[in-house]
């Protein structure tokens, strides 16, 4: 009885606090509205202007390339362009072909045959004093108007690999530049290929898929316009 006197004497001296009373809402909740949310990188919009300006360079992307891709066509581009109009292109002197010749060599066949033209022993042949490129000049435009498999012996040498086409990626034109460096460079003396053919060699196998063998090769007849300019 004591112990529950003494405690209830306690709880009398202890202020209660008045339920009733008012609390003003916004001091309570003032240290949480000086809190700010946590930043989120990544989440933001994209601004509309920033939109507008993406759209416009697609359009004119997209114009462009639609005005001057010239068919997408492999035979569009043609390395004699210096780059200037037409007119200007006209009056300029006109480019050595063996500079375009040996331009055209560099960026399709050096990478096999070797900017010395002597190619790499047992894997691509050499091009130098070869006989394939002094030789009938019907089975060197068809070796790359449609490309070459199988065994292939070059000055007493065994080789057997592929060579790719490349009657779709050069023009007649490109074509007779390559053909006529080849036959001019490294101490080679035979006369130069023309474009017109190269033309007739390839409309007289335009049907033909499958690139040649040697044995295909050496039963060609012989090239007549070569023969006539030559003659």
């Amino acid at each position: 009885m004591k112990h529950a006197t003494t405690m209830s004497s306690i709880d009398k001296a202890t202020p209660q606090p008045d339920i009733g009373e008012n609390h003003n809402v916004l001091d309570l909740h003032a240290a949480i509205l000086r809190e700010q949310a946590e930043p989120r990188d990544g989440f933001e919009p994209i601004p509309a202007w920033l939109t507008f300006v993406f759209g416009a360079i697609i359009f004119w992307g997209g114009y462009y390339l639609a005005s001057f891709n010239g068919g997408f066509r492999v035979t569009e581009y043609d390395e004699r362009r210096n780059g200037a109009s037409d007119s200007l292109a006209k009056s300029t002197a006109p480019v050595d072909p063996v500079v375009l010749g040996k331009r055209l060599y560099t960026a399709n066949c050096a990478a096999c045959h070797q900017p010395t033209g002597l190619g790499v022993s047992g894997q691509f042949p050499p091009l130098a004093d070869s006989e394939w490129v002094l030789g009938e000049p019907a089975m060197l435009k068809n070796i790359l108007l449609h490309g070459l498999q199988g065994p292939l012996k070059v000055k007493g040498q065994s080789y057997n690999g592929n060579m790719p086409a490349f009657g779709a990626r050069l023009s007649d034109d490109q074509l007779s530049l390559v053909l006529s460096y080849i036959r001019q460079e490294w101490g080679n003396a035979a006369a130069p290929i023309l474009p017109e053919s190269i033309a007739a060699q390839r409309k007289a196998f335009a049907q033909r898929t499958n690139p040649w063998s040697e044995s295909e090769l050496k039963t060609l007849p012989p090239d007549p316009i070569a023969v006539e300019k030559a003659g």
